[in-house]
């Protein structure tokens, strides 16, 4: 699994332009099994300001590997840059997550 953190603000339309726009594109990057966007709902403990998180499955490593050199994803990051742009302040950071307990 890998995810990514949007921490910061989101102005209005973000979560419109994540949901109809950037999540579908990236359901479609090679490798990439699975995609969704977790939005903060109830907070608890004062946690940093991540206006929301997006989850990518993959079957397997290699599939990462293969996501993260293909041509598309160069595409997808043009998109996820303009929205970003456009509707968010703040910063995107990544991380690889091993799943366990299966």
């Amino acid at each position: 699994v890998r995810s990514g953190f949007w921490t910061g603000v989101a102005k209005p339309g973000f979560r419109r332009r994540l949901e109809e726009e950037v999540l579908p594109v990236l359901k479609l990057l090679p490798g990439v099994s699975g995609a969704r966007i977790l939005w903060p709902d109830q907070l608890e403990d004062n946690p940093p300001d991540i206006a929301c998180q997006v989850l990518v499955e993959f079957d397997q490593r290699e599939d990462v590997d293969r996501m993260m050199a293909s041509p598309e994803r160069d595409a997808f990051r043009a998109l996820v840059a303009d929205v970003a742009n456009e509707l968010f302040e703040g910063r995107i950071s990544h991380i690889n997550y091993q799943v366990g307990g299966n």
